[in-house]
């Protein structure tokens, strides 16, 4: 754990203390080196050879368990987790409504598309697949037997499997089907007919074929490895092969692929548990990841878990954190949600889910309590649920008791991500914000990238949000993101534009296509650091912007005081006199009173306080977006109007220049009760007055008279009695 440097100002003089941090974890990583000579080629990975294991060629079942532990699964449906196991049977629809028509158009559009009432998409098809096929194997009732045989039997007769716009045959809807159709193949193997099992078998040998040949390697080929469009159909391709290989030898084929593809992923992967494409995706994708790695196991005895333990370790603060405290919205950065629309429940698409099944499995996996203990806190505490809920009953082992909560850490730094998060407690009335200023897919990515020429990254999920922030206060998201974007754009989130204009590339859906590595490289935070009484972050983001904008310096320092305010100060410098705006994003309403802004979400609301410039041009105006179109034309969505933003812009192009504001999270009923802030220090600073007669004098930058902080340090002295009264304490950051 790494030291941090405070300073207290005591006894009329400066001292300088190095302790823990109370108040903050690093995430342990080790970066990545870049040589080329350590990455083995694409073609030697995909020569080395899979096969199932002695213990499992010629048994059914074998993907993810054998028959020996139904028996426990038996056990356990009774036992500590019945409500795991009704909640499964809850899920299941394939009693309840009829088999999906084959011919049916609907079934081969998006969730997103307009589609008939009570249609049903793939994905829930698959699923419904294999829920179905457990519950026969649980419950042994014949209903369920007939279920799971002619929804296998429909999935069989489609034509196709996918959008027929987008990909047919190849992409995330087959993926799904191809590994369903399998569990369903292995699981019942027993009780399918000969001529069942063979019209199954060669549909799995028709759609495998047609993943393989589309996945398969030549030189020059290019993978995706840490996107999941990528995961997913090599995830889904594998569980194919190890459901028939021994009856269909080329998918040993299948499998060799799908190795190597993983083989490159767990190298490529973030280094701290943090997933750059956004907690939906998250969950949406690292699931097929687990699933491959169980798959991969049963079948062939190899363990991938073991060594992925380090990059594995931060994802339970990732999923903890990234979960709001209401338990039912996220931290919304990249591409997830339709921002205010969600947190107002007028969003029309997909729910947010947790997968808190990942979760059981890590903690199964690494009898990790602190894993055990976020699994059942989201599953039992927040309104985010999981898309197959089989596999948290599957996973959860009853053996492992979870952690307290209190053992989890309030704060947590993201370090090759470069995004911290930070809250109050664990409960549903805490404070919590996050800052993020990072390259779109992480430093490890970046670093590494150059040395594996058959990786070409995809960013589309990332956002231009280096230096911006989300804060949540009083049981409300007072100011942060706006959801999923069809087309990425700066001014969606709290960050500055120059000349009005953002962050390199924006204005299309993948923005960060073709930027080269080494400057995305250079955005980071550079400073985190932390004590009883506050933390300080300082982002550092000229790097992120159009390089003719000349920007040298954006180094933007974030400051929460536990007294219950926030400090953002901008420093900026450019090589010719420039224009800066100042983006702040709200859910619902913005009440603009000169240099002063009021936030109101319902009863709570943020106060924000423009200090530096005095003299700006402030606007409010409605925040719209591009919202995401169908696969396939995710650029294509419709403008959507989520939330209002404030936008002060300096009132004359600049070349060295500051923003500065003060924010205050209060609850409507106490505005008369906020702080006074006045300007201090000559203007490199100001006082924040208080109630009851104490004030908080904040100094910017190297000179500031009586008391110094260290350059581009964040300075602040705590007054006991009335306002300009002998300092209580002082502390730099």
């Amino acid at each position: 754990m790494r030291s941090v440097i405070v300073n207290i100002f005591s006894n009329g003089k400066w001292r300088k203390y190095s302790a823990a941090p109370v108040m903050l974890v690093l995430a342990s990583i080790v970066l990545a080196q870049s040589a080329a000579k350590d990455v083995t080629p694409f073609a030697e990975l995909l020569a080395r050879p899979v096969a199932v294991s002695e213990k499992t060629a010629g048994v059914h079942p074998r993907l993810f368990f054998g028959k020996d532990s139904i028996p426990g699964f038996r056990a356990k449906a009774k036992g500590p987790d019945r409500e795991l196991w009704q909640r499964t049977l809850k899920e299941i629809e394939t009693l309840k409504r009829p088999t999906p028509d084959p011919e049916d158009e609907d079934l081969y559009k998006s969730g997103l598309d307009d589609r008939k009432p009570g249609s049903i998409s793939q994905y829930s098809f698959a699923f419904q697949i294999t829920q179905t096929s457990l519950a026969y194997a649980v419950e042994q009732d014949e209903r369920y037997l007939t279920a799971a045989r002619a929804w296998t039997m429909a999935a069989c007769e489609m034509p196709m499997w996918g959008y027929t716009y987008n990909k047919p045959n190849v992409d995330l809807p087959p993926a799904h089907l191809l590994y369903a159709v399998a569990f369903a193949y292995d699981l019942l193997y027993d009780k399918l007919s000969p001529a069942e099992r063979t019209i199954i078998r060669e549909k799995l040998l028709k759609q495998g074929r047609l993943m393989y040949d589309y996945f398969k390697y030549k030189p020059g080929k290019r993978y995706t490895y840490t996107q999941n469009h990528t995961w997913i159909p090599m995830a889904g391709l594998a569980i194919a092969a190890y459901a028939i290989m021994d009856e269909v030898p080329e998918a040993k084929q299948w499998a060799q692929l799908s190795r190597a593809v993983f083989e490159r992923t767990m190298t490529a992967f973030a280094t701290d548990g943090y997933f750059y494409e956004s907690f939906h995706y998250f969950g949406f994708a690292f699931r097929w990841m687990i699933r491959y790695f169980d798959a991969h196991l049963a079948a062939t005895g190899e363990d991938l878990y073991a060594r992925m333990k380090p990059k594995f370790d931060g994802m339970k603060y990732f999923v903890m954190h990234s979960v709001l405290p209401d338990g039912k919205n996220v931290f919304d950065f990249a591409d997830i949600g339709d921002g205010s629309l969600n947190r107002n429940g007028t969003s029309a698409r997909e729910s947010i889910e947790s997968e808190y099944d990942i979760l059981y499995r890590l903690a199964a996996v690494y009898r990790d309590a602190e894993a055990q203990a976020v699994g059942d806190y989201l599953r039992t505490k927040t309104e985010l649920g999981t898309r197959e809920p089989m596999w948290a009953f599957i996973n959860r082992d009853p053996d492992i008791k979870p952690a307290p909560l209190s053992q989890i850490p309030l704060q947590y730094y993201f370090k090759d991500n470069d995004t911290v998060f930070w809250r109050s407690d664990w409960t549903k009335n805490a404070k919590a914000f996050a800052f993020r200023c990072s390259p779109p897919e992480g430093h490890h990515a970046a670093r590494l990238a150059a040395s594996i020429p058959d990786w070409r990254q995809n960013t589309g999920h990332a956002h231009p949000d280096a230096n911006s922030f989300i804060i949540w206060a009083n049981g409300k998201y007072l100011t942060g993101d706006t959801g999923y974007l069809g087309i990425k754009q700066t001014d969606d989130h709290n960050t500055l534009l120059f000349n009005g204009r953002g962050q390199e590339k924006e204005g299309v859906y993948e923005m960060f296509k073709d930027l080269p590595n080494a400057r995305l490289d250079q955005i980071r935070i550079g400073e985190v650091s932390s004590d009883e009484t506050g933390i300080y972050i300082r982002g550092e983001a000229a790097a992120a912007y159009f390089p003719d904008l000349g920007v040298r310096k954006f180094n933007r320092h974030f400051m929460y005081s536990t007294k219950g305010y926030f400090v953002v100060w901008d420093e900026i410098e450019t090589e010719k006199p420039s224009q800066a705006t100042f983006l702040l994003n709200a859910d619902r309403e913005v009440k603009l009173n000169g240099s002063t802004a009021d936030f109101i979400n319902g009863n709570e609301a943020l106060r924000v306080v423009r200090v530096a410039p005095v003299s700006a041009a402030s606007e409010v105006k409605p925040q719209t977006v591009q919202a995401r179109g169908l696969p396939g034309s995710v650029d294509k969505g419709d403008l959507e109007t989520r939330g209002v933003q404030l936008r002060s812009t300096a009132d004359h192009k600049q070349g060295p220049f500051e923003f500065v504001h003060v924010l205050f999270p209060y609850r409507t009923e106490d505005a008369a009760k906020l702080p006074a802030v006045k300007a201090a220090n000559g203007g490199k600073g100001f006082q924040v007055v208080f109630g009851d007669g104490t004030s908080e004098t904040v100094c910017l930058g190297e000179n500031c008279g009586g008391f110094r902080s260290q350059p581009g340090r964040i300075a602040i002295h705590s007054a006991a009695g009335p306002a300009g009264g002998p300092p209580k304490s002082s502390k730099s950051h």
